[in-house]
């Protein structure tokens, strides 16, 4: 079931993606790359479409939180990212419709889609 937020009298309906990166090859390898794939994903967050991103613990991939983007758009990003065209990583991409947020998200979310 999609879950709506009422703001205003309307209702929204906010999704909002989870994506999981594997390395595929060593961390020596991947880090050959690592300044091309940041100089990439900051595009992503200037333009409000990553809010997090960061690499798991251990160091065998990273997680992104991202919203206003379509899971085909983000297919898309990720087929362009030089850690996938290099064979570095591979994405795991899922979608979820948040419930509930922190004081003050919701708010925030709605601003970075303008």
């Amino acid at each position: 079931m999609l879950k709506y937020t009422k703001k205003k009298g309307i209702l929204l309906k906010i999704s909002m993606f989870a994506i999981i990166s594997t390395y595929k090859k060593n961390l020596d390898e991947v880090d050959k790359k690592r300044e091309e794939h940041l100089a990439y994903v900051k595009n992503f967050i200037l333009s409000g479409k990553f809010l997090v991103v960061g690499r798991k613990n251990p160091i065998d991939g990273a997680v992104i939180i991202a919203h206003n983007v379509t899971k085909k758009e983000l297919e898309e990003i990720f087929e362009n990212d030089p850690y996938y065209m290099n064979g570095l990583a591979e994405y795991a991409i899922t979608e979820f419709n948040p419930a509930s947020f922190a004081n003050g998200l919701k708010d925030i979310l709605e601003k970075l889609k303008k």
